[in-house]
């Protein structure tokens, strides 16, 4: 992102508009339902990440499975919805601040906002995302209501996300170790894998299936079943702790 230029939020008009770079070239177009056809999932960010001496640094780029590529983040909250977006079978592409939306002219208080994230799901749709701790969701309330109105014009879906549960972060956390290729048991030894859950049983039980099956070492029978855990070829239960006992069977998508 290096060379970046800061958008401006200055807005002259008396409607909302959104900015965005097409073509290394800056666009800027009032809101309306023709918005849902660009696609922002592959849109260059709308702003650089500024930077000062002594500032901590949070940020960085996850290496996201579902795109093949690395996606932005500036915080530690932003680099969880990161591991969430792509642990989703339903996103498939997502971006970081694709956009600017500059509010009216005179709007109090309130210059403009750019969304954290843009997400295109197995729909169609489109999915705004701004990613905000618990304990300030309330200052930014009229915000959020003002870019979920926005969202409803064009036809998006919004949702403000503060964080994951536990166990399911600790889950997921733990899965996404394991979402490189280099985990991957080739396409040779899946079906060896999942005739090791078929049944369902435990996680322990099924590796050692597994490793009987295709005659390759524990550890890495275990990366590979781990693998196929977060890219959904094989299902457990994440609202509960993830041990060697857990339940792990096909996935009902894999299965039919």
């Amino acid at each position: 992102m290096a060379g970046r230029t800061q958008p401006t939020y200055f807005n002259a008009a008396d409607h909302t508009v959104i900015s965005y770079r097409d073509a290394d070239a800056s666009v800027e177009r009032p809101i309306s339902a023709d918005l849902a056809t660009i696609p922002f999932e592959d849109a260059p960010p709308a702003r650089s990440v500024p930077s000062w001496k002594g500032k901590n640094v949070y940020e960085g780029d996850y290496w996201a499975a579902t795109t093949r590529g690395f996606v932005h983040h500036e915080s530690f909250l932003e680099r969880e919805y990161l591991m969430a977006a792509d642990f989703d079978p339903s996103i498939l592409a997502f971006c970081w601040q694709p956009f600017v939306l500059k509010w009216p002219k005179g709007t109090k208080g309130h210059r403009g906002h750019v969304p954290d994230y843009f997400c295109r799901i197995d729909n169609g749709d489109g999915l705004v995302v701004d990613v905000k701790r618990p304990d300030k969701v309330e200052a930014n309330a009229q915000q959020f209501a003002m870019t979920r109105e926005v969202c409803e014009q064009v036809g998006w879906k919004y949702e403000v996300f503060t964080g994951l549960p536990e166990p399911r972060l600790s889950n997921i956390t733990f899965l996404c170790g394991f979402r490189q290729d280099r985990y991957s048991p080739g396409a040779e030894n899946v079906a060896a894998l999942i005739d090791a859950f078929t049944p369902g049983t435990s996680l322990e039980a099924g590796v050692r299936r597994a490793v009987r099956a295709t005659g390759r070492p524990r550890p890495v029978v275990h990366g590979n079943v781990l693998h196929l855990l977060w890219h959904g070829v094989l299902a457990v239960d994440l609202d509960a702790p993830l041990d060697l006992s857990s339940f792990v069977a096909v996935a009902t998508a894999v299965a039919a």
